[in-house]
């Protein structure tokens, strides 16, 4: 049954970061990034961005491994709490990836 939860609870947990680096995106689009005019328009950008550094990146990186403390589908080792982070990395930066291919922002449209 842990299992099961634990399932339901990483399908969330992928929703709830696609839909945060969304609103990032949104954020930023409203306020003209990438050459927002104005200092009110920079500053809003900077500041949806420092929200992002703050509470999104943490809350995907470290989320499995909280989730997994939990309902402890993994042994608590130090190899599966590192492979653990990595996967919140590898899922923030799928996710942004995804979310950010089809827009005009930042570098991933230059084939990088």
């Amino acid at each position: 049954m842990q299992i099961v939860i634990f399932t339901i609870g990483v399908a969330i947990y992928v929703v709830a970061v696609n839909l945060l680096v969304k609103g990032q995106e949104a954020v930023n689009l409203r306020f003209g990034w990438p050459k927002p005019k104005g200092f009110i328009n920079n500053a809003a950008c900077y500041f949806s961005f420092a929200i992002f550094v703050f509470l999104v990146l943490p809350f995907a990186f470290f989320f499995p491994i909280w989730l997994n403390a939990l309902l402890p589908v993994l042994q608590p080792t130090q190899t599966n709490r590192a492979i653990l982070i990595l996967i919140g990395g590898f899922v923030l930066s799928a996710t942004m990836w995804l979310n950010y291919k089809k827009t005009k922002q930042g570098s991933f449209n230059n084939g990088l």
